[in-house]
């Protein structure tokens, strides 16, 4: 860690109240989980208090941060109470889940694909259909540095009720083109909650993953992304394709061998370039 990323995350510790990101496009597997729990197992690391806000019924940022857990501790975890219990209940305060130092989770599960169903039964107008989770979260915010939220893909309403009380977004771009549609696709979703509810969230980055390394259709979407969304948006930082990375939902995030640390060193570079990003607004 360099001095200049060591003076940012002073400020961050400083802040009254957590940053909060959500990371997302509107394409479905293109990374954006991978990096949500990569991210926040780097900045804990950094001594970064953080939360990973899992918000996808699918709860694959859960699976893997839970494992990640089981590789700390021989006592085995379990949860329960679901983050649609947390909901229904109007309460989320007991869910967080201690996975290393200062990183916890708020685990999500199967269930949370009634959240569309809850909001419309128990909403009277947008303005309430958009701010179901946004109450539910102030306790957190001065309880941690960074909040990190993981949204579904396909459900505006999960991505709609995240937006409402996040600080920043960070798409994530794989190199191909349905993935460069869909963070087009995002941001324009992002430019209409904006102008609608007169928000403040601001585009931290995007974050450029390569489909195949070998291509050069990768260079061709990275450039492309460029042209549409400006370069200075696009990260610097680019992650390569790592067998390592697919093995991390089976085992949880270890750091064992040349090829965890391989990984680990990227998402360094990644977190560095985050945090200096975040340091640019906070000069604002």
């Amino acid at each position: 860690m360099n001095a200049d990323v060591r003076n940012i995350i002073n400020k961050i510790h400083q802040k009254e109240e957590a940053t909060t990101i959500v990371i997302g496009n509107q394409k479905g597997g293109v990374g954006k989980t991978t990096n949500t729990y990569l991210i926040a197992y780097t900045l804990a690391k950094y001594g970064v208090k953080t939360l990973v806000a899992d918000l996808d019924p699918q709860a694959n940022a859960t699976k893997t941060l839970m494992l990640t857990k089981g590789q700390n501790q021989d006592e085995v975890t379990t949860i329960n109470k679901t983050l649609m219990a947390g909901v229904q209940d109007k309460d989320l305060t007991d869910l967080p889940v201690n996975i290393v130092p200062n990183l916890d989770l708020i685990p999500s599960y199967i269930d949370f694909q009634d959240f569309t169903k809850y909001i419309y039964q128990n909403s009277k107008n947008d303005y309430e259909e958009t701010h179901i989770l946004k109450p539910l979260f102030e306790p957190f915010k001065t309880e941690y540095d960074v909040i990190l939220l993981d949204v579904p893909p396909f459900s505006i309403e999960i991505t709609r009720n995240a937006v409402m009380f996040s600080d920043f977004a960070l798409i994530i771009l794989q190199t191909h083109d349905d993935s460069l549609s869909g963070a087009e696709e995002y941001v324009n979703t992002l430019a209409k909650l904006v102008e609608e509810y007169d928000l403040s969230i601001e585009v931290i980055g995007i974050l450029p993953m390569l489909h195949d390394g070998r291509s050069t259709v990768d260079k061709v979407i990275i450039e492309d992304a460029k042209k549409e969304f400006g370069e200075e948006s696009v990260f610097d930082t680019i992650v390569n394709q790592m067998a390592r990375i697919k093995r991390f939902p089976i085992n949880g995030i270890t750091d064992n061998d040349r090829f965890d640390k391989k990984v680990l060193a990227k998402y360094e570079e990644v977190t560095d370039e985050l945090i200096h990003r975040l340091g640019l607004f906070m000069e604002d």
